[in-house]
């Protein structure tokens, strides 16, 4: 289940009971910088965390506790069905990153897990 934009208030999703098999680079949706060449499949939220996107098992890869969540269908830099959060880019001490950030306020989101449940806040920081 996707929340209704970052908010505290909405209902988080819970990781899939058994994990997808490792993705393979070929199954990770790649995010492709409008204003240059930069491509990756990395996403940094507002914390510097990294998630990564399965096509394949439209699902969100919590990088650092190896986790799965379903229900993420990418579209170019779109990053879920109800197209409410998009990858925009920024460079960062030099190097170029995608930021997982709101659709329509262009703000980064904070991402976490707690208690197995990806929860997704609202900040107000762009992009570097």
């Amino acid at each position: 289940m996707l929340a209704a934009a970052c908010s505290d208030s909405s209902s988080p999703s819970a990781p899939t009971s058994a994990p997808p098999p490792p993705a393979s680079t070929a199954n990770l949706a790649v995010f492709s910088d409008p204003g240059s060449t930069f491509q990756t499949t990395d996403v940094f939220d507002s914390n510097g965390e990294v998630v990564r996107f399965n096509t394949v098992e439209s699902a969100l890869l919590w990088v650092a506790g190896d986790l799965f969540f379903d229900g993420w269908v990418v579209d170019g830099n779109i990053l879920d069905e109800g197209r409410l959060y998009q990858a925009r880019f920024g460079t960062a001490d030099g190097q170029r990153r995608a930021y997982f950030t709101e659709r329509v306020r262009g703000t980064l989101c904070d991402l976490s897990v707690e208690d197995g449940f990806l929860r997704i806040r609202p900040t107000s920081l762009l992009p570097p």
